[in-house]
Parts: C-alpha cells; structure tokens; sequence
C-alpha cells in the first residue's frame, strides 16, 4: 500500500514547494515591483491552487500530509551551490517561479494517477503561471532600460524641421533612448495612425516609445507607455488600462509633487521646466536648484526638462543631472541625427 500510494508524497511535497514559490513571487510583486494588478494576479493562482489542492485530497479520500515523511527524505541533505547563492532580488523571483513550474508539472502529472480532472485544473494553473512569468520578466527589462536611458527626445510635428517619421528615425540614428510622441492638438485617429509607425521605428532600434497621455491608445499599440501631466488621469487609472508592465512617468514641478508621483506609483519624472520655455508659456521655470533635489533625492530616473539646448546643457549637467528631456533643440535641427549624436556625447563624458 506504501508503495502503491507513494505518489501521493509526491504530490504533498510539490505542493508546499508551490505554495512557497508563489508567496516568493507574490512578495516580489508586492514589495519591489509595487505593483497592485500583479500581485493581485499571484494572489488569485494562489488561492486557485490551494482550493485545487483541496479539491484533490477531497476526491481521492485522503489527507495529502498523512504521507508526509520529512525525517526518511532522502533529498533533504542534497543541495548545490547554486541552490545556496542569490545575487539580487530578480535571481530570486526567477528561482522561485521555475521551481513553481516545476512543482505545478509534477502535481499535474502525478495527479493521473488518482483524478484526471484534478490534473487538468493543475495544467490550466500552470499556464497561468507562464503569463505571469512573463509580466514579471517584461517588466524588468523595460524597466532596466529605463534607468539606463539618458537622452529623451519629445517630438511634435509642428516644431520640427521635418515630419514625425523623420524626425524619430533621425534621433534614434543619433542615439536617443526614449521618444516621446507629444502631439496635443491631433484627433484620435491620425494620433493613433501615427503612433503605430513611430512605435515601430522604436521597436526596431531598441528604443523606449512613450505617448503623451492617451493610455487607451498606449495600450492599442502596444506602446512602451505613457507621459502624464498634473492634468492627466492619475496613475492609478492609467494602470487599470495599461497594466503593471508599462512605464509612466509623470511631469513635476517642485519637491512634493515629486514625492506625491513617486508615492502614486510613476516610473520616471519630468523635471521642469528648467529654464522659460514656449513649449510650456504659462509654467514659471524651475531653476537649476529644483534639478539638484530631484538628483540627491528622486529614487526613480529623472529628466530635467525645458529649454535644454547646447548653451544651457552644461548647467544642467553642473546641477547633478546625467540624464535630459529635449524637444526644439534637436527635433527642429537641421541634422537631427548630428545634434542628437552631440547631446548623448554631453551625457556621456
């Protein structure tokens, strides 16, 4: 009879593996993401594997810890290195879920042999598992890239010394990190048209593309995000469209509204304006001392934004900042590429 039911300690020992990799997961989520639709998401397989779980022992009349023998486990000895040793908390995260996996698989396969239709719940919760994975892992890519990013380029076509698709291809050329589409005057449907096209010239040099607001377009496009306003939808609602994977960032003006963007959930933030701008007539400028504190104090990326050009980056760069925002300056350049080239130099030495 032992050996007959041997699958059951199987099933038990995977189980509690489970259970501890998606509380790993779900804390991950939780804690280091801040991410509230995610860890909602863990949360949920969760509870939808413990009631399978449940489920399970119900069917088959037993109780799953009844073949528990942790003292005769032969594998509780074994261990490797690897096993021992966690970098970072992505190392982490990323052991955790293949562990799950693992352990969902082998509940799933093993669960045969006493209920079939247990282990079709089980197969049906490790799929959900690879959706998950895969939110966790998009995220932090885009994120890395984010806080790698030093150039920002803001496009609107009617500032620029050629179109949208021109300009883009030109700044990415010259080595901008993060293109925003800032057309505030244009309707849904050519936004959404011209959307598409600078999204995949970003796609194709590995760039960030960003839009100004318009989340439900964002989203259409698969977009890398959105930039806000004061103005704008809140964060919070930006998320419920767009999901835990995309970036938003949120344009700031003084000390608090930095906190309060920060404590909203923004992935990065406009600083600015720094100096008087057209693209921004009815903001007083910030000055250099407000750059200063975003430097010493945000602890997402920044970009100081406003009247950025070559006579005034140097004052920037003074004030801490090793990251900017630039529209005019580079979009109505005569060599666009040329002059964007010449800004990342800046920010690089």
């Amino acid at each position: 009879m032992e050996i007959i039911n041997s699958h059951f300690r199987i099933i038990d020992a995977n189980a509690n593996r489970a259970r501890e990799g998606l509380r790993v997961i779900e804390e991950y989520s939780r804690f280091i993401l801040n991410s509230d639709t995610l860890t909602q998401k863990i949360k949920n397989v969760r509870h939808d594997f413990c009631k399978a779980i449940n489920g399970f022992e119900e069917k088959c009349n037993v109780g799953l810890s009844d073949f528990r023998d942790t003292a005769g486990d032969v594998g509780t000895s074994l261990s490797t290195d690897t096993e021992r040793s966690r970098m970072n908390s992505r190392e982490v995260v990323k052991a955790a879920i293949k562990r799950l996996e693992e352990a969902i698989r082998s509940i799933e396969e093993y669960s045969k042999i006493s209920d079939q239709s247990s282990s079709i719940t089980f197969e049906q919760i490790r799929y959900t598992v690879y959706d998950v994975e895969k939110e966790i892992f998009t995220n932090h890519r885009l994120k890395k890239k984010l806080s790698s990013a030093k150039l920002y380029v803001l496009v609107t076509e009617e500032l620029a010394s050629a179109s949208s698709e021109i300009v883009v291809r030109e700044a990415l050329a010259g080595g901008a990190d993060i293109i925003q589409m800032r057309e505030k005057k244009i309707e849904d449907k050519e936004f959404y048209q011209r959307a598409e096209i600078l999204n995949k010239l970003c796609k194709d040099y590995g760039a960030i593309f960003l839009l100004n607001d318009r989340p439900h377009i964002a989203a259409l496009i698969d977009a890398d995000g959105i930039h806000t306003g004061q103005g704008d939808l809140p964060i919070s609602l930006c998320r419920k469209i767009l999901g835990p994977n995309k970036i938003i960032g949120k344009s700031t003006s003084a000390p608090e509204i930095l906190t309060a963007a920060i404590m909203d959930g923004a992935d990065y933030v406009g600083v600015g304006p720094v100096f008087e701008t057209n693209t921004k007539k009815h903001r007083a400028p910030v000055g250099l001392e407000y750059v200063n504190y975003a430097v010493k104090n945000s602890q997402i990326p920044y970009f100081p934004i406003g009247s950025i050009n070559r006579q005034t980056i140097s004052e920037v760069i003074s004030a801490g900042a090793k990251t900017v925002a630039i529209c005019t300056a580079i979009i109505n350049a005569k060599d666009i590429a040329n002059e964007t080239a010449w800004f990342k130099k800046q920010l690089e030495e």
